[in-house]
């Protein structure tokens, strides 16, 4: 049967990139779980055609981001914001690690939180290192920095690769989105910072270890090795940010924004000789648009054959209640959906049952925060969460399943509960 095929390809292919034999690219599992669904026709030509309409813009956007992203790490531009915090708050462990998740949080807002997680945790590993921090304290802060990832990543359209997919199947414009995301995707910033401060504080007070001399720590102005460019930069960020409210009036896709802010600040950073392009280029995650096209071929064949009927079948209900039933039931159904399949298969089949359930006016912001936050009740949520996860194992710092529960997990409730509660009373207010 069709939906036992598809359903067995989606398993496997999950569990591979979850497991990442050979530590192998996403894509090189999803790929040929697509094209064996193509083979034996449970998905057919047209059906690719339509993924494609969906998620082109969502991955080349996030393409754009991350070379953005890297020339602006090459150039020092995020060393010299983390090189203000430490000398702000270098004796003061607790306010550090607020500033960190707070640098977190402007990343992933503005850029996005793949981007973020890249960013700061080795950021947070080396800084931690330096002090000399005890690995109880070391854990608080990578933890914080890795939670606020994904936390934060909700207020933007281009925070999230989700969020992109969400917009562009619902139609929502970079304007629409900030006006209904960004109370309840600043509420569940400071609220992450809030259970930070509350899980952390008495460990955090009782770091003994002397700290080191601000001598070991650099002046912010030595990690800008190009202070033109470094002034450039600000520039272009004020341009794409513009862009994005623009594009929506002129027709301009948030992908073709992204790309060109990207492609100026590489091509001027490269005739400068501040950054290596060819590496910058060659960094840029170009295989998460074959993985996002392959990927949501699998998912949707659960959808052809009646493999995820289920859910919408749950929605239904929700639509037709108020704010409050529909916002909180919908987005702890959904934050479920993507803990346990992974946020970006949770994309399109969230997306898909509320169109089904006709929930299409309320419940799509809803699914986001159980996308970008709910997703963090496990890890195997988030792309972003296996990535920080894959960092600190590089650095000889493991973090278990057990661990992770305990901690990041009944820090993520609180915090998706008070955002889906700020969306709900935005809502109630008429303000969204």
């Amino acid at each position: 049967m069709a939906i036992t095929s598809s359903l067995t390809v989606f398993i496997a292919t999950l569990i591979l990139i979850i497991r990442k034999p050979k530590q192998w690219h996403e894509a090189m599992f999803a790929v040929p779980a697509a094209l064996l669904l193509l083979i034996v026709g449970n998905i057919g030509l047209d059906d690719a055609s339509y993924i494609w309409k969906l998620i082109w813009n969502a991955t080349l956007s996030l393409i754009g981001i991350m070379i953005l992203t890297t020339v602006l790490d090459d150039i020092g531009f995020f060393r010299w914001a983390a090189l203000h915090i430490v000398g702000k708050f270098r004796r003061r462990p607790l306010l550090l690690l607020i500033g960190f998740a707070a640098l977190s949080s402007l990343i992933a807002t503005f850029f996005n939180n793949d981007g973020a997680v890249l960013i700061m945790t080795p950021i947070a590993l080396e800084a931690t290192r330096l002090m000399g921090m005890s690995l109880p304290s070391r854990l608080a802060f990578l933890l914080g920095v890795g939670l606020m990832a994904d936390t934060a990543s909700a207020s933007l359209l281009v925070s999230n690769l989700t969020n992109i997919l969400t917009a562009d199947y619902f139609g929502i414009s970079f304007g629409d989105y900030a006006r209904h995301m960004l109370f309840p995707g600043a509420t569940s910033a400071l609220a992450t910072m809030f259970v930070l401060f509350v899980a952390f504080r008495g460990t955090l007070r009782k770091e003994t270890k002397s700290l080191p001399d601000s001598m070991l720590f650099p002046p912010p102005s030595s990690a800008i090795e190009d202070p033109g460019l470094f002034r450039f930069s600000w520039i272009v960020l004020v341009l794409i940010l513009a862009g994005y409210l623009l594009g929506e009036k002129l027709g301009i896709p948030v992908s073709a924004i992204a790309c060109g802010g990207a492609a100026l600040l590489w091509t001027v950073a490269g005739l400068r000789g501040s950054v290596n392009s060819k590496r910058v280029a060659l960094r840029a995650p170009w295989l998460i648009v074959v993985f996002a096209f392959a990927m949501n071929l699998v998912v949707y064949s659960l959808h052809l054959h009646g493999a995820t009927d289920w859910f919408p079948a749950l929605l239904e209900p929700l639509a037709k209640e108020g704010p409050a039933a529909s916002i909180f039931g919908t987005g702890m159904l959904v934050s479920l959906l993507a803990a346990v399949l992974n946020n970006l298969p949770a994309v399109l089949i969230s997306s898909l049952s509320i169109t089904e359930a006709g929930g299409e006016g309320l419940l799509p912001f809803a699914g986001l925060l159980g996308l970008t936050i709910g997703a963090k009740l496990t890890p195997i949520g988030s792309l972003a969460t296996l990535l920080w996860l894959a960092l600190m194992r590089r650095d000889g710092i493991r973090v278990s399943w057990g661990q992770y529960m305990r901690v990041v997990a009944l820090l993520t409730l609180p915090v998706l509960l008070l955002s889906l509660g700020a969306l709900w009373l935005q809502t109630k207010l008429g303000l969204g």
